[in-house]
């Protein structure tokens, strides 16, 4: 019942956001693909590193949208006590939707990515499959930051447009002051690639940056292991 809760309240931003990531990214290459020649390897891996930049703004974008919600906005709205009379603690509402939001973005990085490479595929121009496994293992890594950082936003604040305009104006401070002040650290650029991108072949290099995937994952844990706590202790 919980999942099947957590799933409704996410269900139109999730599939809206899912349809358009895929159409995006099939059209987007497609296109691409009448302006290159077979042999373009170069060009049409460039094209490929384009396309990741873009399924970043999308994809983060969806995830903020995604970690929005919860029982701090449904006691904005005065739907709180229903949730609440549940028999299952406050932990187990945010951790069961914290799980179909880490499904769902999951799901918003494979597919758009499954989608360039059948395209591609379809075209005679495949693409390596562990180039597509990079790129998806980035930005799931990574990108989880942003989720989790909503779901904090969304335990701390309430109003249905106060708590994702603060998210995503974090998410914009926090990539700009990293870029001018804190470029090897950078969230931004280990997701699109950009610190391990071969300029010359444009393809990502050999080796995966686990240590900066798990520092990622790490930090995403400390953040929604700070919301379970925001929520235990809130008044509602």
């Amino acid at each position: 019942m919980l999942w099947y809760k957590a799933w409704l309240e996410t269900r139109s931003r999730f599939l809206t956001s899912l349809a358009t990531l895929t159409v995006f990214c099939a059209v987007f290459v497609h296109h691409a693909q009448g302006i290159l020649r077979p042999e373009w390897t170069p060009a049409y891996n460039r094209l490929l590193y384009i396309a990741q930049q873009y399924i970043v703004v999308l994809w983060i974008l969806a995830v903020v949208l995604l970690g929005m919600g919860g029982i701090v906005r449904e006691k904005a709205t005065g739907a709180s006590l229903l949730t609440l009379s549940l028999p299952v603690s406050r932990a187990l509402l945010l951790g069961v939707r914290v799980g179909v939001g880490v499904l769902e973005a999951i799901i918003l990085a494979v597919v758009p990515w499954t989608a360039i490479f059948l395209v591609s595929s379809h075209a005679g121009m495949p693409i390596l499959v562990s180039q597509v496994g990079f790129y998806v293992l980035l930005l799931v890594a990574g990108g989880l930051v942003y989720f989790a950082m909503a779901i904090l936003v969304s335990c701390l604040v309430e109003g249905e447009y106060t708590a994702p305009a603060m998210a995503f104006g974090v998410v914009f401070l926090t990539i700009i002051a990293f870029d001018a002040w804190l470029r090897p650290l950078n969230l931004w650029r280990l997701i699109t690639g950009d610190f391990y991108i071969d300029r010359h072949t444009y393809l990502l290099s050999a080796h995966f940056p686990w240590l900066g995937a798990l520092a990622c994952l790490f930090v995403s844990a400390v953040m929604l292991l700070v919301s379970v706590k925001v929520v235990q202790r809130r008044e509602f």
